[in-house]
């Protein structure tokens, strides 16, 4: 392929200059009939014009040159939200019967350019609804297709796709990625204004496609899995673009304390990252258990700049890479925060910047919401015209007014001015504020907590609010919304640790030394649970997080013995086990919709009052007033395999799951099933009644998906109460095989998912099953993901039977993956604290070895 075959025809112009910087963000398209920001080119749009705004089911177009993947990522998106795959090139041929290169050469550019113009109008006017749409570089050109595209874009999302130079040269095959550097670096401008956001997509090293699960030394590189990654990337960005980050996901496997923000849940912390460390941590990051709530990217203006110069395409470019490298890598919130020079606001009355700076200022926060993180600061001391303009075009970020004060006066957070700042973040339609100084005394402690309650008075903003340097550690370990933690290997060579910032571990530490909160202890409640590996894990877990718990097991034929044990107020939650399951759910006050829907409750979780409120209230002990149950079975199942399911095998209409057993883990899976989808689930049991019962249970049936506000009070959640939901499953239909003996059912496709939840401890009255399917259940000509439960031991016949079949596309997955993952999410029920992932996987894959 020659480069010529890139592009068929000459790329769009260049945006126009300004006599002394770049328009950034100003296509040719744009006449001044949308008000923007008067000291920025940032093109945000003033509120009273018209721009960005979309219903959720507004088309979504993909823009980008050739090579970047853009056919790739549509078939995710499309896939993902059951849309329609529009490809602008594939109309164009379908409508003349020839590629565009070859139109353009038979008929000449003009004749071209008008039955193109023509096509993509077309294409944008007949698919205005649940379709994503691929658009090609010569959909583009010229002013009046740039003109089509910028109208579309004011009610749709349009994506930016972009990808390293070598990648899309290795892609087409043109041996001149250098070409294809100042092709891409030429048109960016233009498709930087034809586009609201923007997407780098990243190739993942060969090196890398190990599996996030705990074995390494069974789970292959498959090559099916090479774009999950990706998938992975893209779809956060879908979500967010489409404002759905907040709300329960049908696809998404989520514990109950996980729809809670960051800013809704007490003690959480952000690690904070300069932008010039992206590159050379992010890879590392991926190993480590951070524990963190959230990435604080920081952007030092004066490190983007160092010359002073204005902010262009290429230091726009840089951030996207890095931004996309970090969320590769560690999959977390970003606030992106930007850090105006001398890195202080000296407070409201001090003289304003250099309109020059401002203006850099809000070109990079204007190329941060095209990036759709979580969160991005606002300085508090800039114009009030354009915070409210900067606001008025945010999707589902989250604006964090920010103010720091590097030399306070004396007295400083008890002056009225600290609090008109609460104030004005509240007045700009800030989300949550952030104010903090350098301390001069262990005064200003004390002082920043009286701030706090009487902060409360003015706003009920969540405020973030603490002391820097070395003295103001008491305040930062106090701070309970998003305190900036370091890490020994993101900081090193930076600052020491422990002396400017603490670490999570030190802050745990100090909270729990200082008595704001309490060690308990937790423990797994079962007949035969002795040999559980949930002990060993789940204290690993602890202390590596600092926190003085201990969990232990409780052994037990009756449930009357778990009277005493909760009652303990220093009792902090328990793993329920076999046969308890479904016998607890009527002494428990509150159960979650997934454990409702699934009829088992795993995990029992103390209140300490008698509202669903005090489920964020962890790490404390007194009185249990009422107990919390819910189910994390179905998330270790669904994660592994969600996680193990190429994109070729990626959920679809006719997709089929097959259940083998009928107990409460094949309840579960039956459950992940639907939320990953499936709308065609078999099930096979030994005994037909207690398959057709699980059919029974699920066949038909819609299950609520209730995101647990814990800011309004919600009622207990049992079978016949009225409860707000939020989104509700779509029904299944659930059929039972009755022998192996059966052929595939006709008229269904082969299942791509397979659960195998046949217990491995025999019955009275015949030894434990060996499970090997039938050669025609395993026919996907696409192969598929089959999880054994079982571990004990791992190696089955079923297990064997499907890792032969690895080069057909079958993964085979085995229960010690399974296990951590359900850990994981009670671990974080338990304690409100993120999970250290991989130790707690590491600690299960030991038993393997051994």
């Amino acid at each position: 392929m020659t480069l010529d075959q890139i592009s068929s025809v000459p790329p769009p112009p260049l945006a126009p200059h300004s006599s002394t910087r770049t328009a950034f963000y100003s296509p040719t398209a744009h006449r001044g009939a949308t008000a923007v920001v008067p000291y920025g080119h940032g093109e945000l749009k003033s509120p009273s014009s018209a721009g960005d705004v979309w219903d959720a089911d507004a088309s979504i177009l993909l823009l980008g040159i050739r090579g970047t993947g853009k056919t790739s990522l549509a078939v995710v998106a499309a896939s993902h939200l059951g849309f329609r795959l529009v490809d602008a090139d594939q109309h164009f041929y379908a409508a003349t019967g020839l590629p565009r290169a070859a139109y353009a050469s038979k008929y000449g550019l003009e004749q071209y350019r008008m039955c193109e113009l023509a096509q993509m109008r077309a294409v944008l006017q007949e698919n205005p609804s649940r379709c994503i749409i691929v658009c090609g570089p010569g959909s583009a050109e010229g002013t009046t297709g740039q003109e089509l595209l910028e109208e579309f874009k004011k009610r749709h999302p349009v994506i930016y796709i972009m990808r390293d130079p070598e990648e899309v040269d290795q892609y087409l095959r043109t041996h001149d990625a250098a070409q294809i550097a100042r092709l891409a670096q030429l048109v960016t401008p233009s498709y930087r204004g034809l586009s609201n956001f923007e997407f780098y997509n990243l190739s993942e090293p060969a090196s890398a496609l190990v599996d996030d699960g705990p074995t390494r030394n069974h789970l292959q590189h498959h090559p099916s899995l090479i774009l999950k990654h990706v998938e992975r990337d893209f779809l956060r960005l879908i979500r967010s673009i489409r404002s759905q980050d907040a709300r329960p996901s049908l696809l998404q496997a989520r514990h109950s304390l996980s729809f809670l923000a960051a800013e809704r849940k007490p003690f959480t912390y952000a690690l904070t990252i300069p932008l010039a460390r992206v590159m050379d941590v992010a890879a590392q990051l991926r190993s480590q258990d951070l524990i963190v709530d959230a990435l604080e990217l920081v952007i030092d203006l004066e490190q983007l700049l160092p010359d002073g110069g204005s902010f262009d395409h290429n230091a726009a470019t840089s951030i996207t890479r890095q931004y996309y490298t970090l969320r590769r890598n560690v999959r977390l919130p970003v606030i992106f925060h930007v850090k105006m020079p001398g890195g202080a606001s000296a407070g409201l009355s001090a003289p304003v910047a250099d309109p020059t700076l401002w203006s850099t200022y809000f070109d990079v926060l204007a190329h941060g919401l095209r990036l759709a993180p979580e969160y991005l600061t606002l300085e508090l001391t800039s114009s009030p015209e354009a915070a409210r303009i900067l606001i008025a075009n945010k999707s589902a970020t989250k604006i964090m007014g920010h103010f720091f004060d590097s030399a306070p006066p004396e007295n400083a957070w008890d002056s009225p001015s600290r609090l008109q700042l609460v104030e004005r973040a509240d007045r700009w339609g800030c989300d949550l504020v952030r104010i903090c100084q350098a301390a001069t005394s262990f005064a200003d402690n004390a002082a920043v907590q009286r701030f706090v309650f009487r902060a409360e008075s003015v706003s009920r903003l969540p405020l973030i609010a603490y002391n820097t340097g070395r003295t103001g550690r008491n305040s930062c370990f106090m701070n309970q919304i998003l305190t900036p933690v370091a890490h020994e290997l993101v900081h090193a060579g930076i600052q020491s640790l422990g002396d400017e910032m603490l670490t999570v571990q030190a802050a745990q530490n100090a909270l729990y030394s200082s008595f704001v909160l309490d060690p308990l202890v937790f423990g797994i409640f079962g007949n035969a649970v002795n040999a559980a590996l949930s002990p060993m894990m789940h204290n690993a877990a602890f202390q590596f997080c600092r926190l003085p718990h201990h969990y232990r097991t409780f052994q037990s034929s009756s449930l009357r013995d778990l009277d005493p044990i909760v009652s303990d107020c220093h009792f902090g939650g328990a793993s329920i086990s076999a046969p308890f399951k479904k016998e607890i759910i009527p002494v428990l006050d509150y159960i979650s919709p997934e454990a409702q829907a699934i009829g088992a409750v795993n995990t029992v979780i103390p209140l300490r009052s008698r509202s669903l409120e005090s489920l964020v209230d962890r790490n404390r002990a007194g009185p249990v007033v009422a107990l919390f149950g819910d189910n994390t079975d179905w998330i270790g199942i669904h994660t592994c395999i969600r996680r193990n399911l190429s994109p070729i095998n990626a959920v679809k209409p006719r997709t089929t799951a097959l259940i083998l057993g009928a107990g409460g883990m094949a309840q579960a899976a039956v459950y992940a099933a639907i939320r990953l989808g499936v709308r065609t689930i078999f099930v096979f049991n030994r005994t037909l009644a207690h398959a057709e019962r699980v059919v029974d249970q699920f066949n038909g049936k819609s299950f609520s998906i209730h995101n647990i506000d814990l800011a309004r009070r919600s009622p207990p959640l049992r079978s016949g109460t009225s409860t707000p939901i939020d989104q509700r499953t779509e029904p299944a239909a659930v059929h039972v095989i009755p022998s192996m003996d059966e052929t595939w059912p006709a008229g269904f496709d082969p299942p791509t998912i397979i659960v195998a939840c046949i217990s491995r401890v025999g019955r009275d009255d015949q030894p434990p099953p060996d499970i090997v399917l039938p050669d025609a259940w395993l026919r996907s000509p696409s192969g598929g993901v089959a999880i054994e439960l079982a571990y004990n031991p791992i190696d089955t016949p079923f297990y064997r039977q499907v890792r032969s079949l690895s080069s057909k596309g079958w993964i085979a997955v085995h229960g010690l993956h399974v296990l951590p993952e359900q850990g994981i999410a009670q671990f974080e029920l338990f304690t409100g604290r993120k999970a250290p992932q991989h130790l707690m996987r590491s600690k299960v894959a030991q038993q393997v070895e051994t």
